[in-house]
């Protein structure tokens, strides 16, 4: 067993130094491009909804990228993984970004602003609201005299079956029954008429939904949960979910390096199990509001998984550049070997497979049942520019390419290699993105002028995205080198520390 790693010689733990120029340049590339992007919003509104689809691609994609920290952290401490412990710090740092990520989201909230320019069932719902409010009010009276003339035709048509029968002298058994059964169905038909509520506020809820259901048919029947309300309780519940897990999990292991507690240890397991179907379900229901609601009319039950599965495949692979260049720079060099490599270039190939069958099978189930309320998604992105975009960055390039590299076992052991696979899949990533949000841009904010002037690509629309972008990455990495500097760069108390650095797969 001669030179076997100990884990009491890496008690202290390592820690990174800031690069103080690096990190001032990052902030004024970050905040200095989030305050051209506001003053732009500020200065040119007309570009206002535009804009609104860049901000949200941009943060999109980052915050994908941080969840896919949190969730290798929850996986990592769930499943009791050994070999992955020198790398958890950077994942518990990855995911800790989810707060400020969410913060850059707020803009989402305000209505008539971005809100209603991303998602068109904001507007509809407010202007089919409105007009049933006034047909409602308008056709409250003569609403309630067409009942009570229907309560009087009730109860006198009771009274003529009764009329009736006591007019008939001796009647047979069954000429009774027969009328007796007329009668019976003519009192409870009467007898609901008159349980109807017609006080002022029934009759007005009443007619609104009526109108409310004839105006938008579509959002009357999701209105319990496509309103208002459920979907800022929704953002709040996202943001405490997500930002509480993954500061909660990173201040217990940080907490770990000092006190070495191995109760710490197991409360973190626990948790962590706990926190797994909170963090499911507050991801997969924030990509169904801010991506597929992008068209309200459009659904798909895969969705949650397939935008899960781009996360996890590239916080993976954020996480292998990230350990190549803090290696470069003399850090983790005797903690992070060749082996841990190779387990994360397995995960990458994994995550690209299963990336690939989740979208083929979204798009095959769709093709195959051809109804048109989910064609309509891969219609808009099959036409003129994107469906060679498709081709070939999602079908060649976010598949085939990083498949057949990652098959070979060498690459996975030849860090410089297995971050260039990882540059690779990140910039397929940001183009997959950029895919589900962009396309819906040009058909929705033109789909009110006639059909001729309607367009699939906004004009110079990508140096709103280009800023947006290069704005929350400057903001992502002045984050994440704080974070970086916090604590050790791996939890050096970790009772399976031994372990991980001696791993051998």
């Amino acid at each position: 067993m001669a030179g076997l790693k100990d884990g009491d010689d890496f008690k202290d733990g390592e820690f990174f130094k800031n690069p103080f120029i690096l990190k001032v340049g990052v902030g004024l590339v970050g905040f200095g491009g989030l305050l051209v992007f506001l003053l732009l919003n500020l200065f040119l509104p007309e570009k206002r909804g535009e804009m609104s689809y860049s901000w949200l691609f941009a943060v999109v994609f980052f915050l994908s990228l941080s969840v896919g920290g949190v969730f290798w952290t929850l996986l990592h401490h769930a499943t009791n993984s050994g070999w992955g412990t020198v790398i958890r710090r950077l994942m518990e740092n990855l995911g800790s970004l989810i707060p400020f990520l969410l913060l850059l989201a707020l803009p989402f909230l305000i209505p008539n602003g971005y809100q209603d320019s991303l998602w068109e069932w904001f507007p509809k719902r407010e202007a089919a609201l409105e007009k049933s409010e006034a047909a409602a009010e308008e056709g409250a009276a003569q609403y309630v005299v067409e009942r009570q003339s229907e309560i009087a035709g009730a109860e006198a048509a009771v009274a003529a079956a009764e009329a009736e029968l006591a007019a008939v002298e001796a009647p047979s058994a069954g000429h009774r029954a027969h009328f007796e059964r007329k009668i019976d169905s003519l009192k409870t038909k009467a007898s609901k008429l008159i349980e109807q509520d017609l006080s002022e506020d029934a009759v007005h809820e009443t007619l609104l939904n009526r109108s409310f259901q004839k105006e938008e048919a579509l959002l009357y029947v999701k209105k319990g949960y496509l309103n208002e309300g459920a979907w800022y309780g929704r953002f709040i519940f996202y943001f405490i979910a997500l930002s509480g897990i993954s500061l909660m999990l990173r201040r217990w292991s940080v907490g770990m390096d000092k006190t070495g507690d191995p109760n710490q240890f197991l409360w973190l397991r626990r948790s962590s199990c706990g926190f797994l179907p909170f963090f499911a379900t507050a991801w997969t229901f924030l990509v169904f509001d801010w991506l597929m609601a992008l068209d309200y009319t459009w659904f798909s039950t895969m969705w949650g998984v397939y935008l899960f599965a781009g996360a996890a495949l590239n916080s993976m692979g954020l996480l292998v550049i990230l350990i190549t260049i803090l290696r470069r720079f003399g850090y983790l060099k005797n903690i992070v070997t060749v082996e841990h490599y190779h387990l994360m270039g397995k995960l990458m190939l994994a995550f690209v497979i299963f990336w690939a069958y989740i979208a083929f099978s979204q798009f095959f189930l769709i093709w195959y049942a051809n109804i048109t309320e989910e064609t309509k998604f891969y219609l808009t992105r099959n036409t003129e520019f994107w469906n060679t975009y498709t081709i070939t960055f999602l079908v060649v390039g976010h598949f085939f390419v990083p498949f057949s590299i990652l098959l070979i076992q060498k690459v996975k052991k030849l860090p410089l290699v297995l971050s260039a696979v990882a540059v690779w899949n990140l910039c397929m990533h940001v183009l997959d993105i950029y895919w589900i949000i962009i396309p819906e841009r040009g058909p929705s904010l033109t789909a009110g002028g006639p059909p001729s002037e309607m367009l699939m690509v906004m004009p110079w629309a990508f140096l709103f995205d280009i800023l947006a972008f290069v704005s929350v990455a400057g903001i992502f990495v002045f984050f994440l080198l704080w974070r970086l500097g916090s604590a050790s760069l791996f939890p050096c108390r970790d009772p399976r520390l031994d372990e991980s650095l001696n791993v051998v797969n």
